[in-house]
């Protein structure tokens, strides 16, 4: 059964969104904004007065702004038998407009990522449960879609780089955080792919991003549409050097035979998670109807599997627009 139940505005976006820590369960969460007739207010009055207003059109609009905001709630000990659990400190007013985009939880620290044209990353002190405090605002172009530790000082955000002025997504971007001062949090260095369509499979499955702390690499799946005559397209993987200053390509590894299929977008009846496996210096890469391993000191292919080989050219792939 149960231990306790409580309730908080809103909804969460993933289970980066909860963390229980030393007897206090912390959620993030975003309240949609409210819409509806914006003149109802008017139209009651004037009924109020004897009017005839059964022939005005509703203007319907946003009546409230979306919003978010960080709850604290203190667990019941085991022998409390109202099992109730009741929000003891808030962090609101996050991103008014805005609605989350990740979220993390690290010990006494938060840290939020809201969107709508620019990324806020709001940095939260959570030291006391009864007296949080956002410490620090942290406005850049796009969204971070994932936050993960680097050390004790660094956060490693992947997500979209997006137009500041319409908010309308540019590209893909990964994005190294110094965060030793929770009062001053500031970018290290950002790489970016410029493709509208380029994204990564690890900014919704966590499990498909690994970084390597004593070698520092990180490794996630990649696609990228290819717009235009810019960028070739690709689907795979790619490796990528990070420490605490630099975000430095080291190579990438194809996972098609056809790149150009990424353009018309296809599905394989067999399709496996992206998910990688690292033993010994080797890294095996994994995803959709594919196996590779690399060595990643030297960046030599050691192997490559398709699943799909005794298969015809026609079961390979189902296009949806071809």
């Amino acid at each position: 059964s149960g231990r306790a139940i409580g309730r908080v505005p809103g909804y969460v976006l993933n289970q980066f969104s909860l963390d229980e820590h030393k007897g206090y369960l912390r959620v993030a969460t975003t309240t949609n904004a409210k819409w509806g007739c914006l003149d109802q207010t008017m139209k009651e009055e004037a009924e109020d007065e004897g009017a005839d207003v059964s022939w005005r059109p509703c203007k319907w609009g946003r009546i409230t702004d979306s919003t978010s905001q960080v709850t604290i709630m203190k667990l019941p000990d085991a022998s409390d038998a109202a099992r109730e659990m009741e929000p003891v400190g808030v962090v609101d007013n996050l991103g008014v407009t805005e609605v989350i985009m990740s979220a993390r939880f690290f010990n006494d620290k938060a840290y939020v990522v809201t969107f709508e044209r620019t990324d806020p990353l709001y940095t939260l002190d959570l030291r006391d449960p009864e007296n949080p405090k956002l410490t620090d605002e942290l406005k850049i172009s796009g969204f971070s879609s994932y936050l993960h530790p680097v050390g004790d000082d660094r956060l490693l955000a992947i997500g979209r780089e997006a137009n500041e002025e319409t908010g309308r997504v540019t590209g893909f971007q990964i994005t190294l955080f110094d965060v030793a001062d929770l009062t001053n949090t500031r970018v290290v260095q950002r790489y970016t792919i410029e493709d509208q369509w380029s994204s990564s499979l690890a900014e919704r499955d966590h499990l498909a991003f690994r970084y390597l702390p004593l070698s520092k690499l990180l490794l996630i799946p990649l696609s990228i549409h290819g717009s235009g005559d810019k960028r070739e397209p690709f689907d795979g993987f790619s490796v990528y050097y990070v420490d605490d200053e630099t975000i430095e390509p080291r190579f990438s590894v194809s996972m098609v035979e056809e790149p150009n299929a990424i353009r018309y977008g296809c599905w394989y009846d067999a399709y496996m998670s992206a998910r990688t496996l690292v033993f010994k210096g080797d890294a095996t890469f994994i995803k959709g109807h594919s196996l590779v391993s690399y060595d990643l000191g030297s960046q030599e292919q050691r192997w490559y599997h398709n699943l799909d080989e005794d298969r015809t050219e026609k079961d390979r792939c189902y296009y949806y627009w071809r």
